[in-house]
């Protein structure tokens, strides 16, 4: 880390000043080149006159580490951060390499809580010791600075993690009681933030069966966006509740919300949404109107003009889909190159992943392997077991009887 001589120094000449320039009339250049050097400490009064005359802040010059420095750590942390959220390509070892070397001396400032925030959720989702106490110290520190929408962003987050461990009613429990606590405390929250507590919400009482409950909400904070003109988690809300329609095989509402979706890709010119839309046609033709040559023209169609890497969860659909069509032997390398993300904890989304394997156990049943049959929905009806009610769990559950029984 920099010495105070050397941001000095360093500042001095990125100004483009000698030593006699910047020492002035209140001092002598000799005692800058000792400051400079680490040979000598300046008053706080000679500090506050070198601070000014470079046109920085003095808190700037006796911070361990600069403002400036500190700033384009944390944008290229940010980049980095949300390149890895987006793409899942395992960055979070490399953030929390970044950060490491700054984590024990940074000053009380927004930058420094932000990367201690980002620093905690790296090394969570790294599976390494210590996220804790940095998740606790960028806390207090944004409520310190009074940065209440980032406090919330970590209560967020410590609710979430007991929604990763698939405890979804103690996680909604300590999303609500977090909710409830700003309010009491009479925290002001923007329109951002509470439309993040709204959608979290939502999604957890999907999870623990409450449908209506978060139903109710999703159309709630629908119109409170058009209300607002806030566009910000529209593409949530209508992706869910499309996805929730086809559970309920209302076609009606499905059309309604896809419509919606279309044209607010169109809108935005989100090509991701228009993914997502693909895929859900593709599972729904699959999984619940079983017209399976309609699912593969969809895949066929995303694969043609997108890398196959781009969207691994349409192996799966593309597997089904052969399947039904009676091309097994196409089927089975397309299944088993499927891959359950990491990052998939929501009870919906893992059931559907879950039929992966009893389709490869009837393939593999009608390919005459019996024994990788009764492997694979055995492997199927285990992971589903604790997942609630849905389509999806009659259908494995059925394999399981046809084929171990």
């Amino acid at each position: 880390m920099e010495t105070l001589g050397e941001r000095i120094k360093k500042l001095r000449k990125e100004k483009g000043l000698t030593l006699q320039a910047l020492a002035g009339e209140a001092l002598t250049k000799g005692m800058l080149s000792l400051i400079e050097n680490n040979k000598a400490n300046p008053s706080m009064e000679s500090l506050a006159y070198i601070a000014e005359r470079l046109g920085v802040d003095r808190n700037e010059l006796l911070e361990e580490v600069p403002t400036t420095e500190l700033r384009h750590l944390l944008q290229d942390v940010e980049l980095l951060y949300r390149k890895e959220m987006d793409d899942f390509e395992d960055a979070f070892d490399v953030i929390v390499q970044k950060i490491e070397p700054y984590a024990e001396k940074l000053p009380y400032r927004y930058e420094s809580a932000r990367l201690l925030e980002l620093y905690s959720r790296c090394l969570y989702y790294a599976n390494q010791p210590g996220w804790e106490t940095s998740l606790s110290q960028a806390e207090e520190m944004y409520e310190g600075l009074h940065l209440m929408n980032n406090s919330a962003d970590v209560h967020m987050f410590r609710a979430m993690l007991k929604f990763n461990e698939h405890q979804y009613a103690d996680s909604l429990v300590m999303l609500q009681g977090s909710r409830k606590a700003f309010e009491e405390r009479d925290v002001v929250l923007d329109s951002l933030k509470k439309l993040d507590f709204d959608f979290l919400e939502a999604l957890l009482y999907l999870a623990i069966g409450e449908d209506a409950k978060a139903i109710g909400i999703m159309k709630k904070a629908v119109e409170y966006s058009k209300e607002h003109q806030i566009f910000y988690k529209i593409n949530d809300l209508y992706r869910v509740m499309s996805f929730h329609s086809i559970l309920n095989n209302d076609a009606e509402s499905k059309d309604y919300y896809v419509g919606k979706l279309r044209l607010f890709a169109e809108f935005s010119e989100d090509k991701k949404i228009d993914m997502t839309l693909d895929l859900l046609e593709a599972h729904y033709q699959n999984s619940f109107t079983h017209d399976y040559g309609a699912a593969y023209e969809i895949v066929e169609r995303f694969l043609a003009s997108n890398s196959e890497d781009d969207a691994p969860q349409f192996y799966l659909e593309k597997g089904k889909a052969l399947y039904g069509m009676g091309r097994l032997e196409e089927a089975l390398p397309w299944l088993e190159r499927h891959k359950i993300s990491k990052f998939l904890h929501h009870p919906f989304d893992l059931s559907m992943n879950y039929e992966k394997d009893a389709y490869l156990a009837l393939i593999h049943e009608r390919l005459g392997n019996h024994d990788a049959a009764v492997q694979h929905a055995e492997m199927a009806k285990s992971n589903i077991l604790p997942m609630p009610d849905l389509p999806y769990k009659k259908f494995i559950l059925d394999v399981y009887e046809q084929i171990v029984q």
